[in-house]
């Protein structure tokens, strides 16, 4: 009797362990994040997820992040961004203290994340586009929250630096 107690307590702590695994989620399950589910692309276009976790280096400063020069999106630590692009070669950049850029090759119904990081710089911090999967962007999206465009027609337009 005590062998096979011991042969199903075996058994449910190896099982125990997989079924974690597989209940963890998977490429369809949604992403939530502080503002609610992140949505799939409209059809025909791509989406570019941009964000930026949470953390104490450079919390003072913003990633702007711009096609050419026409600005996307200025995230704050534990901010995200979500455009709908067509298909098709985009450039985002990043400018500061330097300049970084990032080339995608969008196709449509697909989503691609890029996360920024303030990085040392000279004189201040340095934002650095990197690119990124859903898995890692799944780690971050509970700690993360909606980036909403301002109604300032300074930040609509792009300053000249």
């Amino acid at each position: 009797m005590r062998k096979k107690l011991f042969a199903a307590a075996l058994v449910l702590s190896v099982a125990a362990p997989v079924a974690a695994v597989v209940a963890m989620p998977g490429d369809d399950a949604p992403l939530v994040t502080k503002s609610g589910p992140l949505g799939a692309p409209e059809a025909g276009t791509g989406q570019v997820v941009f964000y930026r976790p949470g953390s104490l280096m450079g919390a003072a400063l913003g990633c702007t992040v711009r096609e050419g020069d026409t600005q996307i999106a200025r995230l704050g630590s534990g901010k995200f961004y979500a455009v709908s692009v067509a298909p098709g070669v985009h450039t985002y950049n990043t400018r500061g203290e330097a300049k970084d850029e990032i080339r995608l090759e969008v196709e449509a119904d697909e989503t691609y994340f890029v996360r920024c990081n303030i990085g040392m710089g000279v004189m201040a911090g340095r934002a650095n586009l990197s690119p990124s999967d859903r898995e890692a962007f799944a780690k971050k999206a509970k700690g993360l929250k909606m980036w909403e465009p301002k109604d300032d027609p300074e930040e609509k337009e792009p300053k000249a630096e």
